[in-house]
Order: structure tokens, then sequence, then C-alpha cells
């Protein structure tokens, strides 16, 4: 295994991180609560919030992992605090900075690590916030900005741990505090007793979308807005633990806001400092967490529901084929019906997993390759000639059309589902148009892909919940489905960069029309 990299400043660096004062200290619900989401937001087993001495890295804050830190010798993040930006390595097994290394080759068996450095004021990056996984994995130009993101979060947190010991340290001097507050990422407002705003720093003015001169003289309780006695109750408190409120800008917009507050004593004159923190992004993390969570319980709920009814359907018939003997005919019966549900369940198992997949994977687990469109339509339709019998499909490829990138197996699973749909709902000998063309062929063209049947079309209603997981728009139907079809469709169409649009009304048909990125060269 090759040498850990020492990083060029390593004597101020670690001279800074000896005097945060942060190594070896008890777990924190505000590291503990960024590590949480991480391992949400990023669907990885493990996430840390670790910081690099001399001799081994130290999680401050860690999720699915048993130890509380490792040698420097074997440290992921020995390497990514020399960076700038996210260190990405996709497979720890194939790359030889780490294929030997012993967290890949033993326990835990890491494959994956992506972390984002965590940096003092003066620039010195004292350690990261990275997420790691067992099994290799990519990662896009999307989730390098979400880390980012988050690991900004958690380089806040550590600069307000800086401020906290920086307070300490300088309490008689309000101009070398104030020198330092014009520095850090957060919010500083200074205050009399009274609750007047003495001054604020430019961190408060980018939060408060104000100028210094729009917020000094004002009283301090007029930027929050759910509960305005909040900040006035607490000022006189040292160490307050952290409020989370609703803060209004000059103008009146409104946003969540955490603040906290201690008095200082400042060239002996008593003075209140609040510092504010706008939790915007973490607010949104969490409710995208909280959606995704709720999504997933329902799936839950729902799938288990669908497969009650085809189990409870093979162990009847099976346990009477096991408790009475039955002529030719009638126990042939049985087994069809037997075979018929264990069919069923077989299919909505697949298409539960495929959601799966796809919510987990998202775009990382996409093989991304130019295609023509014309052969894209080919294949999938060649697919369906048995289940396509009785019914007149109609192609029309417009000429000359630029290739889009795209996973084959997953854009020729989307078409399958939409054009089976047709068949499936339409009756026999009736029409089922299938057409590729070109859209808006200026600087950014699209290709649309429609398949348009004249089949028993639906409700605006039915429209408004077609791509809902287990929804089917005619239950009554005879054609037997899982409801997964559309979402799957819905999922991958998203996943593609694309658009759908849907046409339909009752007893007119439906109109499916997938609009994807074009990219290249035409189709000859």
């Amino acid at each position: 295994m090759p040498g850990t990299p020492t990083h060029p400043e390593e004597v101020h660096r670690l001279q800074v991180l000896k005097d945060l004062n942060l190594l070896d200290t008890p777990p924190e619900e505000r590291f503990d609560r960024i590590t949480r989401i991480a391992t949400r937001l990023f669907d990885v087993p493990i996430a840390l919030v670790s910081l690099v001495d001399e001799d081994r890295q130290w999680f401050k804050s860690r999720v699915g992992l048993d130890l509380d830190q490792t040698d420097r010798s074997i440290s992921f993040c020995a390497h990514a605090i020399l960076q700038n930006d996210v260190f990405v390595v996709e497979d720890a097994a194939q790359d030889p900075r780490f294929a030997d290394n012993p967290l890949v080759t033993g326990e835990p068996g890491l494959r994956f690590y992506a972390g984002f450095p965590l940096a003092a004021q003066d620039g010195s990056r004292l350690g990261t916030l990275c997420v790691l996984d067992r099994r290799p994995r990519r990662f896009d130009a999307a989730k390098r900005a979400l880390l980012r993101d988050l690991g900004s979060i958690a380089a806040n947190e550590v600069a307000s741990v800086e401020l906290n010991w920086a307070m300490q340290r300088q309490r008689d001097s309000e101009a070398g505090m104030r020198a330092l507050l014009e520095h850090i990422p957060e919010g500083v407002l200074m205050l009399d007793v009274a609750g007047t705003i003495l001054w604020v720093n430019p961190a408060a003015e980018r939060i408060f979308d104000t100028a210094s001169a729009g917020l000094v003289e004002r009283r301090g309780q007029s930027l929050l807005a759910d509960d305005p006695q909040k900040l006035a109750a607490n000022t006189g408190l040292i160490n307050l633990t952290p409020y989370e409120s609703i803060g209004r800008r000059t103008d009146g917009s409104l946003f969540p806001l955490e603040f906290t507050v201690n008095r200082l004593i400042l060239s002996g004159e008593k003075r209140v400092v609040a510092i504010v923190r706008d939790i915007s992004m973490r607010r949104a993390a969490d409710e995208r967490y909280r959606a995704t969570d709720e999504r997933r319980r329902k799936y839950f709920a729902t799938a288990t529901h669908e497969l009650r009814t085809p189990m409870a359907s093979v162990l009847g018939f099976s346990e009477l084929l096991l408790k009475r003997d039955f002529d030719i005919a009638t126990g042939r019966e049985l087994i069809e019906i037997i075979h018929r549900q264990a069919s069923r369940l077989v299919d909505l198992i697949n298409q539960l997993l495929d959601l799966a997949r796809i919510e987990a994977g998202g775009k990382d687990e996409l093989d991304f390759r130019p295609l023509a469109v014309g052969e894209l339509l080919e294949q999938t339709l060649a697919g369906l000639v048995g289940l396509g019998e009785g019914h007149r499909i109609a192609v029309h490829i417009e000429p000359g059309l630029p290739n889009v990138s795209g996973d084959v197996q997953k854009l020729q699973q989307a078409l399958t589902n939409i054009v089976s749909n047709s068949i499936k709902y339409s009756g026999a000998d009736t029409p089922i148009e299938v057409s590729a063309f070109q859209v808006a062929p200026g600087a950014q063209p699209t290709v649309a892909l429609r398949v348009k049947d004249s089949g028993i079309g639906m409700t605006p209603e039915q429209q408004a919940q077609i791509f809902d997981a287990f929804y089917r728009a005619d239950k009554s139907s005879s054609v037997q489905g899982s409801g997964l079809g559309m979402t799957i469709f819905k999922e991958i169409i998203d996943l593609h960069g694309g658009t759908v649009e849907l046409r339909s009304a009752p007893g007119a048909g439906t109109e499916v029309t997938m609009i994807l990125p074009a990219i290249g060269a035409a189709d000859e």
C-alpha cells in the first residue's frame, strides 16, 4: 500500500486542529444529525465526520462503524484533506492506492468512499465529512454537489466550535473579536443588553439579505417571525442551546433560522452576541428524507396487500390438490390457476425489485451510451411480437433523427411498459401508432417517442394518479397488472433527464409521449 501523503502545511494544520479542542470530545447532536442525514441522502451504510491528526483519524461523529478511530496510515481521509473539493474512490479494490488497505481487504470491507474536506477559518483542512459503502458506486456531479452542500453545513459546525473558543480567548478585545467575526460563515449580531443591534458581520448581511445599515439600531426581536420574545427572553443566558425559529428579512420574506445567544463583556461594556444560521438546506434535506421514507412505507404496505391475494390462491388451491383426489381435467384446471397466480407473484416481485433498484441507485445504476432511436424502437417491438398479435401496430420514424444518451435495457423496459399497456387496453384489430420525431431542433434538440392507441382511455382523475405506485386506472378490467408499470416508466424517463406528456379521454384512447435530450449524430 502506498504511503499516506502529508499536507504541505502539516505543522500549521495540526496546530489549528489542536487549538480547536475538538479531538476526543463527547458526541454532539449537531454533528450526529449531519451524518444521519448523509446516510439517508446517499443511501450508504456508513457516514463519518473525521478529524485527521498526526497519527490517526478520529471520528467526531459516526454512523454504521464500530471504530472510533483508525491509524492515519490506512486513512482515506488523509488523502481527502489534500483536495480542495470532493474526493471520490468509486472502487477501492481497483485503486492501487487502496487495493491492499486493511479496511478494504478485511473488515469493514470498504469499496466506495467520497469525502469533502472540512476547513478552518484560515483554510486549514482538518478532516472530512465522508460517506462510505461496502460495494463500488458511481458518484455523479449532482451527488458531488449534494455532498459539498452537506459538507459546508458540517464545516459551519466546526466553524461554530472555532468561534466559541475564539470568543473565550478574546472576550476583552472587541476589535480582535470583530476582525474574526468579519470572516466566519455564520451570521453574528452584536446587541446591547436592551436588544438593540449594534453591529453585524457580512454573513448576517447575506442571511438577512440586507446591508449593515439596514440592520443596525433595529430591535433584534424584529428579525424573528414566529416568536419575537425568544431572543428577548434569553439574551441574558450564556451558551444557550440552539433555538430553531422563523427568520424575517427586511423585505418581509421568511426562512427557517437557528440561533444561539451569548453574553459578553467587551471593553467593560455588557454585550449580547447572537449567532444565526439559515437552516433552509437542512430543512430541505429532512423533508426529502421524510418524503422518501413515507413513500417507501406506502409502497411496503400496498405491496404486502398485493402479494397476499395471489399467495392465498397458490396456498389454497395447492392444499386442495394435497388433500383431495381430483379427475385429470379438474386437477389440471387447479394447477393452471396456481401457475397463473405464481406468475403474477413473480411479476410483482420483479417489478418491486426494479423499482427498489431504480430508487436506490438512481443514475449510478444506468449504463449511458449513445443510442439510435430507430434501433431502440425496432428492438423493443421485436420483443412484443407475441403480445401484439391481432393488433395493427404502425411505426413512423422521422428520417435523420439524432441519437439519445441512455441505458438501452431501461429505455426498452420503459417503452415495453407503454406499448404493452396500449395492446392490453385496446380491442383486437385496433390501430396502435408508434412514432419518433425531433422536437425543438434548435440549440438543444430533443427526440420524442410517442405511443398512441384507440383503447378505453382515461378520465382526468385517472390521469392524475396513473404514475402512482400500485394505481390501476381500470381495476375492474380482466387485464392482470401490478400497478407498477407506469411508475417504473416515469422513474426511468426522469433518470434520463426526459419528460412525459400524457393525453387521454374515456373511449378515445391514450397518447403517451416521452421526450429525451438529443445528442451526437443522426440515425442513418
